[in-house]
């Protein structure tokens, strides 16, 4: 039996990220958009908390004290951070430091007895061995690391940008998956998009109620 959809009804999904986020037309909307097309009944509803360059201690910073106090409390999590950490060069986080804060942050957002997804960073650039993307492997692995830890699940976004990359560019050499390096274009977006979802069981064909399955058969 396929595993079904785990969002439920009137949950409430808060994207929590940086400047991949910080896009209108990004994936977050995109997930919400094929969501409630799909699953219209269970009144789902979306949030989206991203600012372009912030990095984990200004995202911490912006939480605020009270997070029982936000409305609507989130029953889930999205957290999508990292980018900024790794690419900013000096301006950067350390790793040391960036394993602390995301630890930190984490346990916080425990506190609201959400369901943690976390994701891995997306990929800088479209050549896969560059500095940047060698050092992502490192805060990548510390993110898989500390959700688990956490209790959190996680979707492996760098790896499948990877693998998509590498099928993409043996057939169209030019192909891209962002606009500058480190923004998505509406490839990258959908590509994240189609990981997430399918991490949750998402499924394009809707199955008949019940009784209606039992009549047709």
């Amino acid at each position: 039996m396929a595993l079904s959809f785990s969002w439920g009804n009137g949950d409430h999904v808060l994207f929590l990220g940086d400047t991949v986020l910080d896009d209108p037309m990004g994936y977050p909307r995109l997930i919400a958009a094929m969501v409630t097309a799909q699953y219209p009944e269970r009144a789902i509803s979306f949030e989206v908390r991203a600012l372009g360059g912030d990095r984990l201690p200004e995202v911490l910073g912006r939480l605020g004290d009270d997070l029982l106090g936000w409305h609507p409390r989130p029953t889930r999590i999205v957290v999508a951070l990292g980018s900024n950490d790794i690419w900013d060069g000096a301006a950067g986080t350390p790793i040391g430091r960036f394993r602390a804060l995301y630890a930190a942050l984490l346990a916080r957002l425990r506190d609201l007895q959400a369901h943690l997804l976390c994701l891995t960073t997306t990929l800088y650039g479209e050549e896969l061995e560059n500095p940047t993307n060698q050092a992502m492997a490192v805060y990548n692995e510390a993110i898989r690391e500390i959700a688990f830890a956490h209790g959190a699940d996680v979707v492996d976004v760098n790896q499948a940008m990877r693998e998509a990359l590498r099928q993409a560019r043996a057939a169209t050499p030019t192909f891209r998956y962002t606009v500058d390096n480190l923004h998505l274009n509406v490839y990258g977006h959908f590509l994240v998009a189609l990981a997430v979802l399918q991490a949750l069981n998402f499924s394009l064909r809707r199955e008949p109620p019940e009784e209606l399955g039992r009549q047709a058969a």
